[in-house]
This record gives C-alpha cells, structure tokens and sequence, in this order.
C-alpha cells in the first residue's frame, strides 16, 4: 500500500467539458488523514446544480467517511470501515460490500482514490468495487472498475480506465490528481 506524504495542500480547478460545469478542489494530506473538500457546478440543461462534497482517508487512501450535498435539497452521509463495509446513520449497506472507494459521479477526484491506493508497476491490472454516488440522485451502486498503469509521458502517469462498456486513458500527476480525462475534464490549476 501507498504512504501518504509527510505533508500537503492542494488547490485544483477543474472544467467540466462534458455537462457544462467546473469544481474547485481542496485537498490536505499529513501523516494520520486525507480530506478533500469539493464544490461543484454545473448544469444538465434542465437544472443547474451545486454540489459539495467532502470524503475523508485514512493515510493508505481508504475511504472512511463521505458527505454531499446536492443544493440544500438532497444530502448522503455515508461512513466505511475501510474493509469493505458502509453504513448509513449506523446501518450496514450490504449491497456496497467490498467497496473501499467512492466514484462520485461528477468529479474526476474519484479516480485518485484507487489510483493512490497503491504502488503501480507499468502495465500492471486492478480491479476496483465502487461505491458509486449518482449527481443528482445520491442513488447508491457498487460499481466494477478496472485501472490499468500504462506508462509515465512527460511526468504524468497515464491510465486506462474501464467501466462496463466505457473506456478512456486518464492522465494523473505525481500527486495522482487527474489532469485530464479526454472530453469530459480538464484541469486548469
């Protein structure tokens, strides 16, 4: 398993090429936790939306706890042993076993958390259970998504990505942010 740095703090922009959009990222490591603190918007041409997200880990990059909020309508506070095991207000979700991640719909900060889980050797596999968070919705599934380490170009790391039928190559920086997933995000900051 991956250690986490001695101690950061990271600012990210993102533009949401897909649905209309952006999100603005707070992220802090140090030694014990993870927390990522995100604000999203954008619109589905029928509905504009804001979302906030905030998904707390632990120092090996599990999840352990995730709250969002879709405008001040819907919200969904979900917690994680770190094992597999979610819960909502104390009450095992049985259907999210084995997940450790989050994907959560419109935001490419879900692709750091497996990516960052581990120590990759090119060319090498994996296969991911995620707790996946429909926007707008807050619906629950778990989700099979595969990651596959294809090479370092000009410092970046690139992935592969697969998820039932889609697939793309993510392109993520020494820290494991993405910093561009074709068509849908690119990074500014």
């Amino acid at each position: 398993m991956k250690k986490c740095k001695s101690w950061v703090r990271k600012k990210v922009f993102w533009e949401n090429m897909e649905a209309f959009g952006s999100e603005y990222l707070y992220l802090e490591y140090n030694s014990n936790n993870i927390l990522a603190k995100g604000t999203v918007l954008f619109t589905n041409k029928q509905k504009a939306y804001q979302v906030f997200y905030e998904v707390h880990l632990d120092k090996a990059w599990n999840t352990r706890q995730v709250k969002i909020y879709v405008d001040d309508e819907k919200q969904k506070f979900l917690s994680s042993d770190g094992c597999g095991h979610w819960f909502i207000n104390n009450t095992h979700i049985k259907e999210l076993d084995g997940a450790i991640d989050v994907d959560i719909a419109i935001t490419p900060f879900s692709n750091s958390l497996p990516i960052n889980r581990f120590d990759w050797i090119k060319g090498e596999m994996r296969k991911f259970n995620m707790v996946y968070i429909d926007i707008p919705s807050l619906e629950l599934k778990n989700l099979v998504q595969h990651y596959t380490f294809l090479d370092v170009h000009n410092g970046y790391r690139l992935f592969k990505y697969e998820c039932l039928e889609y697939k793309t190559t993510i392109k993520v920086d020494q820290l494991g942010i993405v910093v561009e997933y074709p068509d849908v995000f690119i990074r500014h900051v």
